[in-house]
């Protein structure tokens, strides 16, 4: 597309095997572009691990053939596909200006549809810390048992095999990179033996003398004491060896002028992937990843049964950009998926659009400037979808590449590499809210920041600024936002933090009263009347009931599966974060006033983009609008609502759109928003 890259993930059930060209030009026909590129997911990693090359033909197995060995979708049913055939539709994509990657995952279907190249190198198996067997598959960190790295076997067949197919490049997805939280696994006998080798570390005889054993109590009896007494020595670890492994392999698949594409986090921030999965996605771009793929699916997971976490799952943007080097993000969008049963477009079009328009506001500010935080879409899945709905969603995705920023109004988030390096030891010891949380909480309860600065980029911003954990920024940072006079500052700190000791002089500084382990916040460059100051004051007075935490920050319980819950935080107590966000729009520098949840730019062309979020999942509401700068015209640049802006100086009747009617004031106004959508106007002053 113009304006942005679209990549596709799809079963081969899009494609035809029994067409000429496999089915090329009638999916692209369906589509009505060309995607950058095509993730085929083969799913099952045999597809590398037993590759017979192209001597011969031979048909793949069916978990090669669809995901799951799913049996069809709403065009076809499931093809029995050969690697001739596959090669001829990767052939025919690169001819089409697209191209094929093969997209696997780690999962392990017991023999299901094909006898499994595991079954013959069962130590390759993740492992549970309770010494199960991981039933999901695959750890590519693991060695064989005559301890060679299964992983050099690997990049000998993934090179192999991307040549023989006449593939772009391969994408590694779920179970396969990540694997899953890291408290609870791997804690078998090599793993941990590599990572003696590796820290140094020495474990005491009671748990050293398990090694070689893989039972249940072994393994349970290493895992708790690793954790507890090397925590942060076992996430390092886990980041270094995910970094030299896919630096190995993105030398070798870069050598033959192919690409490596990866998932490598799960529905989770920066802080989280590190944490909870053992990945540092800025070590994994400098290790040579081409492209991460962020599965940011909130709407699809709500469907299937699990909590609504849209600001969750949006703030893991620009924290994500602001983490990686540039360049290096896709935001999966969640449209349907045969196997999993879902389909968001067609079940739940509103919230869908939202997340279309959503994914592509958010901002980057750096050295550079203003840039998108990602660089575009990654459709999933993207076989059986009819032409109408491409079109739905095309003309969506089109809309929202073409903002177009040129200055972010809205508050943006300050981003420290520094801070994010120290919070690992500082989050084991005092469950603090890392930045992500506090962006998202913020959202939340209805302030909402647009951007992301970095530090280098603090000179080309002008705004309302968010400073989570100011204590634990660089001392040059400290000084740089004591600096900072181009707009409000909003910070967070720890409990006895004390500003004044930058020279900063806060207009107001409050803290939590009822936790165990409270945050500090404080605003200055900005003006606080007695009317706010009580507001303030009285969200502070409530105690929501959340119960701290009743142990050790460092011996609080984990979750086990961060598409559940992530991380256990200290308690913030809910009217310490409505004060903060109260606050927050008080001080922000924008011209608008606005009753709902929003995101506010000013474009190249010189209009205020104003993006209105309807708090409401089933019932439709009304944005209104105040406007501090003249106003010469507004327009709906979404498809809904049809009828323009009402300014509210026009009729009051409820269906009575004289839109005739003379307008004095066109400072303020008021807007339809769909249930659980998103309404975009564009302001234009005079």
């Amino acid at each position: 597309m113009k304006d942005g890259k679209v990549f596709i993930w799809m079963n081969l059930l899009g494609f035809d095997r029994n067409d000429p060209d496999r089915g090329v030009k009638r999916y692209l026909d369906q589509t009505g572009f060309v995607p950058d590129g095509i993730f085929a997911l083969l799913f099952h990693s045999d597809f590398f691990h037993l590759h017979q090359g192209m001597d011969k033909e031979y048909t793949l197995p069916p978990d090669n053939c669809s995901y799951w060995g799913c049996p069809r979708n709403a065009e076809r049913e499931r093809q029995p596909w050969t690697n001739y055939d596959l090669r001829e539709l990767s052939r025919n994509l690169n001819k089409s200006g697209s191209g094929l990657y093969a997209s696997i995952m780690g999962d392990d279907l017991k023999n299901i549809f094909h006898r499994e190249w595991i079954n013959d190198h069962p130590e390759i198996r993740r492992h549970f810390n309770n010494g199960a067997e991981n039933g999901m598959g695959h750890f590519v960190l693991k060695r064989f048992a005559d301890g060679s790295y299964y992983e050099d076997f690997l990049i000998d067949k993934v090179c192999t095999t991307l040549q023989d197919y006449e593939m772009k490049g391969i994408h590694l997805a779920d179970q396969f990179f990540p694997t899953g939280p890291i408290h609870n696994r791997d804690y078998s006998t090599d793993f941990v033996d590599q990572f003696l080798a590796h820290s140094g570390a020495v474990l005491p005889d009671e748990v050293a003398v398990t090694m070689g054993h893989d039972d249940a109590s072994s393994e349970k009896l290493r895992s708790e004491w690793i954790y507890k007494h090397l925590r942060e020595e076992w996430i390092e670890f886990h980041v270094w060896r995910w970094e030299s492994f896919l630096k190995k392999l993105c030398d070798r698949v870069h050598a033959i002028g192919k690409q490596v594409l990866a998932l490598g986090m799960y529905c989770s921030d920066p802080f989280e992937t590190l944490y909870c999965l053992g990945t540092d996605m800025r070590r994994v771009v400098e290790a040579g990843v081409d492209y991460i793929t962020a599965n940011i699916l909130p709407t699809s997971l709500y469907m299937r049964k699990r909590d609504y976490r849209f600001e969750r799952y949006m703030a893991i943007i620009p924290t994500m950009a602001a983490h990686m080097p540039k360049g290096h993000l896709l935001s999966m969008l969640g449209v349907q998926d045969a196997t999993e049963e879902w389909n968001v477009l067609r079940h739940n079009p509103s919230m869908h659009e939202r997340e279309i328009y959503t994914i592509m506001a958010y901002q980057r500010i750096d050295n550079d400037g203003l840039s998108r935080a990602v660089d575009g879409y990654y459709i999933c899945l993207g076989d059986g979808i009819p032409r109408s709905d491409w079109d739905w969603d095309t003309e969506r995705m089109e809309s929202a590449m073409a903002l177009n920023a040129v200055q972010v109004i809205s508050p943006s988030l300050y981003w420290s590499d520094e801070a994010h390096d120290r919070m690992l030891h500082e989050y084991i010891h005092t469950r603090r809210w890392t930045p992500f949380k506090l962006y998202y909480e913020l959202a939340i309860a209805g302030a909402w920041c647009a951007a992301a600065v970095r530090p280098e980029g603090l000179a080309n911003y002008t705004g309302t600024l968010v400073v989570p954990n100011f204590d634990m920024l660089s001392p040059q940072e400290q000084r740089d936002i004591a600096a900072y006079d181009r707009g409000s500052v909003l910070c967070t700190a720890s409990l006895d933090f004390d500003p004044t000791s930058f020279g900063i002089q806060p207009e107001i500084l409050f803290r939590d009263r009822f936790s165990n382990w409270p945050l500090t916040a404080f605003a200055f460059n900005c003006q606080i009347d007695e009317e706010l100051r009580t507001a303030v004051e009285t969200l502070l007075t409530e105690d929501d009931g959340i119960p701290n935490l009743d142990c050790a920050p460092e011996d609080a319980p984990e979750f086990d599966n961060t598409l559940e819950d992530t991380l256990v935080y200290a308690k913030v107590t809910t009217g310490f974060r409505d004060a903060m966000a109260l606050l927050l729009n008080a001080v922000s520098n924008s011209p608008f006033t606005i009753n709902k949840p929003n995101m506010v730019f000013r474009r190249k062309d010189g209009a205020y983009r104003l993006y209105l979020f309807n708090d409401h999942p089933v019932k439709y509401r009304r944005a209104f609008v105040v406007s501090s700068l003249e106003v010469e015209d507004v327009k709906v640049v979404t498809n809904f609502p049809i009828l323009p802006p009402r300014y509210l100086d026009q009729p009051k009747e409820t269906y009575c759109h004289n839109f005739d009617a003379p307008v004095t004031d066109k400072k303020k106004f008021e807007v339809r928003l769909q249930p659980g959508g998103i309404t975009i106007v564009d302001v234009y002053p005079t």
